[in-house]
């Protein structure tokens, strides 16, 4: 009988502690805005081979620009699903065959936004820009080279623009 409540007791435990484990897991990978952002740009830059202080380096200006992005847009109120909106708008509009511009006119139509809060996505969505453009120019030719086609065009001025605006 001892040895019977012994095992249960032990089976209990170590459930217990399996679902406490991934409850902490989880409450760890919803952290806050910023830092998901900062991370899943950082893991794209994996397959470049980056040294820690270039890492570092990408990090702390990512983030500083980040904070300043995530402030602007709590400041407005515009909300993750007014973002999440735009995206699916943005996607099904290319998969229709839209045009770039009309894709950009039907995806700020979805986010059902004012006037201000357009504003501050255009606005905050160039400082993104030129933050990554920076942190390209911080990259060796090589390493740029691992990196997939699209993320290296995000990194790089768009033909035609030599000055992204300030």
């Amino acid at each position: 009988m001892l040895k019977y409540l012994l095992i249960c007791t032990t089976i209990v435990g170590f459930f217990g502690s399996n679902v406490s484990a991934q409850e902490t897991a989880k409450k760890a990978g919803r952290g806050d805005p910023e830092t998901a952002m900062v991370n899943q740009f950082l893991k794209q830059l994996e397959p470049a081979g980056l040294s820690q202080e270039t890492t570092t380096k990408i990090k702390e200006n990512f983030t500083k620009t980040v904070k300043e992005v995530m402030a602007k847009r709590k400041a407005v109120n515009l909300t993750p699903q007014m973002l999440k909106d735009r995206a699916e708008a943005s996607k099904k509009a290319r998969e229709d065959g839209k045009k770039p511009k009309e894709v950009r006119e039907l995806a700020l139509a979805a986010m059902k936004a004012n006037e201000e809060q357009k504003k501050v996505l255009v606005e905050t969505e160039e400082m993104l820009t030129k933050t990554r453009i920076e942190i390209g120019k911080m990259l060796t030719e090589e390493q740029m080279g691992q990196l997939p086609k699209q993320f290296q065009a995000s990194l790089k001025e768009a033909p035609g623009k030599k000055n992204p605006k300030s």
